[in-house]
C-alpha cells in the first residue's frame, strides 16, 4: 500500500510539473499580419554629370551655334536627411517571412558641382536636389524568434530637380528641370520585436531613379547636362503590428 501510495504521488508529482512547464514555456514570436510606422535616416550618393552639346540641326532658333567647352564628365557628391512613413503586411511560415511594404518620405538630398570652359575657367555651377521619395517593395527573410533578417527591393519614385545655371558665360540663358523620376532600390535590413505590438529596425538601401536631363542656351549653342539619379540610404525605423 506505501509502494502505492508513493508511486501515485510520483505520477501527479511528474504530471503537475509537466503541465507548469506547458504552462510556463514562451511561444514564438508570429510575424504574421499587418503593420504601419516611421523611419528616419541619411542618404548619401556620387552622381555622374555629363555635358554634351547638342547637333546644331537640333536647334531651331535664329542664332549662330557656338560652344563655350568641349564635352565633359563631372559628379555631384549629394546627400541629407530622409524620413517618413511606411505600412506593409507579413506572411510568417515556419521561419521564412514573406511581405509587402509600402513607404512615403521627405528627402532633402541636393548637391552642386562646377561647370568649367576654357582652360578649366568656372562658367557657373549645375545643382540637383531629390526633395520626396516613395517605393512599394517586396520582403523576403528568416525569423530567428523576436528577431527577423530580410532583404527588399522593388519599384522607386522620386522628386528630382535639376538645374544649370552660367552667369560667368556670354549670352547665357540658365535652365532647370523639375520632374518625378521612377526607378528601382534594394537593400536589406534587421527587425526585432521589442514588445508584442512595437518592433524596430535598422534597413540599408540602393536607390536608382534614372537619368534627369536639363537643356540650356551657352552663347547660342544648347547643352545638354545629364544628371544620374543613384543614392545610398540607412534608415532606423519604428513599427507597430496588429
Amino acid at each position: 500500500m506505501k509502494k502505492l501510495l508513493l508511486a501515485s504521488a510520483a505520477i501527479l508529482f511528474a504530471s503537475s510539473a509537466a503541465q507548469s512547464a506547458d504552462v510556463m514555456e514562451p511561444t514564438a514570436y508570429d510575424w504574421t499580419g499587418p503593420y504601419v510606422g516611421l523611419q528616419a535616416g541619411y542618404g548619401w550618393g556620387e552622381n555622374d554629370v555629363k555635358a554634351t552639346q547638342l547637333d546644331t540641326s537640333e536647334i531651331d532658333v535664329g542664332r549662330q551655334a557656338v560652344g563655350v567647352f568641349p564635352e565633359r564628365d563631372g559628379s555631384i557628391d549629394m546627400d541629407g536627411f530622409i524620413g517618413g512613413l511606411h505600412a506593409g503586411y507579413n506572411w510568417q511560415m515556419d521561419s521564412l517571412v514573406l511581405g509587402v511594404e509600402g513607404d512615403i518620405e521627405y528627402a532633402d538630398l541636393d548637391g552642386d558641382t562646377d561647370i568649367v570652359g576654357a582652360n578649366d575657367f568656372k562658367i557657373g555651377e549645375a545643382s540637383q536636389e531629390i526633395d520626396w521619395l516613395g517605393s512599394l517593395r517586396l520582403r523576403a527573410g528568416f525569423a530567428f524568434d523576436r528577431a527577423l533578417i530580410y532583404a527588399t527591393g522593388g519599384l522607386a519614385v522620386g522628386g528630382v530637380e535639376v538645374e544649370g545655371s552660367l552667369p560667368n558665360a556670354l549670352n547665357s540663358e540658365d535652365a532647370s528641370n523639375n520632374d518625378t523620376e521612377w526607378g528601382w532600390t534594394i537593400g536589406g535590413g534587421v527587425e526585432y520585436a521589442l514588445t508584442d505590438d512595437l518592433s524596430a529596425r535598422l534597413e540599408y538601401r540602393y536607390t536608382d531613379l534614372g537619368d534627369t536631363d536639363v537643356d540650356f542656351f551657352d552663347n547660342g549653342a544648347i547643352e545638354k547636362l545629364k544628371f544620374e539619379n543613384t543614392f545610398h540610404a540607412v534608415r532606423a525605423g519604428l513599427s507597430w503590428h496588429f
